[in-house]
Formats: structure tokens, C-alpha cells, sequence
């Protein structure tokens, strides 16, 4: 029994060394061997550049975030509040209307830079109900608090100046980078412009509950009567408690 030998595949420099009879072939053998080589080696040069321009790709910071607009109203008057980019008109949003001395909701939203960089304004447009002419105040934004960028809050103060800025951090927060802390609160002038508006608006509905008894009662039925009755002395009582209540 023969046993069978086992052939190394040729090497380079063997190939070169053979005799000439095979030498032609061995010539192909050794460009088809090289070409292979190259081809792996430009496969991987390709490879290491694409991975190389898709962590470009993925480290590249975008130019603008897009935030939800919130606005908070510190002011006896009702507004409507909106922001502008001074520098790209098309970029704006808000124009939540806000009752004297509340906070608005969520809207979305307003493109602004991923970091806070010196000289960043933004255009607050404002118009104070009924009044529906629109006013603007270009104003500063401060620096991020902890240098995250968050929400941008519109707010309205008494003095009529408006303000604007970007935080993650709610008014209620130490970080807050608003000129007033914490949540609106009504002045002592506002809560006795608003009973006083209540009371008149009790005074005449017993003013006109009682007219319409005096003209009515003879030809009304009676059920209905007692039920004007009834309602004309529970607003009375209302009247005397609001007015008891008033400081």
C-alpha cells in the first residue's frame, strides 16, 4: 500500500525558482496570489475608513435642539406670549395666553443652541388682552443652569419687561435662572379687584332676580315663583358672606 504524501502549496520564491516548463504558470499563480492580497488589503483600508466616518458622524454635535415653550405670567394682565430667533425669523414658537398671575402650559417648539454661548437673544412678542396690538422685547438669555440645556420659559413680569430663559429646572428650583423664584402669586390689588368684580357680579343678578319678581310675580306660576324666591335670598346669603370675607 502506498501512502499518500501530502503536497505544501507552492511559496512565492519557490514559484520563481521552478523549472522553466512550469514557469509560465507559476508567473499567473503568483499575480493571482498578489491581486488577492491587494484586493484584502484595499477592503480593509475601505473598511477603517468608513468606521472612521460613521463615529465622524455620530460625534458631530447638532446645531440646534428643538424645546417645548413654556411661558409664566407674573403680571396683573392677561398675555399672550411668543418667541422669535432674531436671526432666523422662520425659527419661533409659543403664544400661550395666560390668565394675571398663572403658568401656562407645554408647547412645542423652538430650535435653540445645544450650549448657551455669549450674546444668545431670542425676541419675546407679547400683547396684553384685549388689547391685540403685539410688542416686542429683544432680551438676553442667560448662561444654562449646570449647562444643560431645557426648556425655553417666556416670562411677563409687573414692570412690563419680559424675559426669557433656557433651563431644565422649573421655577420652584434653586437652579433657576429667572429674576423671580417660585410661582406667580397675586398681588394684595389683584385678589380685591377680583372680589370686588364677584361681588358686582352677585349684586346684579339680585338686582335683576328681583326685578323680574316685581314684574312677573302676578302673572307667573306659582312653582316657579317660590323658585325665584328661593334663588333671590341664596344669593343674598352669598353677597353677605362675600362681603364678610372682605378684609
Amino acid at each position: 500500500m502506498i501512502a499518500a504524501t501530502q503536497t505544501d502549496a507552492p511559496h512565492l520564491v519557490d514559484i520563481f525558482l521552478k523549472p522553466s516548463s512550469n514557469r509560465q504558470s507559476n508567473i499567473g499563480m503568483a499575480s493571482r496570489v498578489i491581486a488577492a492580497i491587494f484586493r484584502y488589503n484595499l477592503l480593509a483600508v475601505c473598511i477603517t475608513i468608513l468606521l472612521a466616518s460613521c463615529a465622524s458622524v455620530q460625534t458631530a454635535k447638532p446645531k440646534s435642539l428643538g424645546a417645548s415653550v413654556r411661558s409664566i405670567n407674573y403680571s396683573g394682565k392677561e398675555v399672550a406670549l411668543s418667541v422669535v430667533d432674531p436671526l432666523n425669523r422662520s425659527n419661533h414658537g409659543g403664544g400661550d395666553s395666560l390668565n394675571p398671575y398663572s403658568m401656562g402650559g407645554t408647547i412645542c417648539c423652538f430650535g435653540i443652541p445645544p450650549e448657551w454661548h455669549p450674546g444668545y437673544q431670542v425676541i419675546v412678542e407679547y400683547n396684553f388682552y384685549p388689547d391685540q396690538t403685539w410688542h416686542k422685547q429683544l432680551v438676553d438669555v442667560p448662561p444654562y443652569p449646570e449647562g444643560i440645556a431645557g426648556d425655553i420659559w417666556l416670562t411677563m413680569h409687573e414692570d412690563g419687561r419680559a424675559e426669557a430663559v433656557v433651563s431644565n429646572f422649573g421655577p420652584s428650583r434653586p437652579e433657576w435662572p429667572g429674576r423671580v423664584k417660585g410661582s406667580p402669586v397675586p398681588s394684595g390689588s389683584y385678589i380685591a379687584k377680583v372680589r370686588a368684580d364677584r361681588l358686582n357680579t352677585q349684586m346684579g343678578m339680585l338686582a335683576a332676580m328681583e326685578k323680574a319678581l316685581k314684574n312677573e310675580a302676578a302673572k307667573a306660576d306659582p312653582e316657579e315663583v317660590e323658585e325665584l324666591k328661593k334663588a333671590i335670598e341664596d344669593t343674598k346669603k352669598r353677597i353677605r358672606l362675600m362681603q364678610e370675607n372682605t378684609p
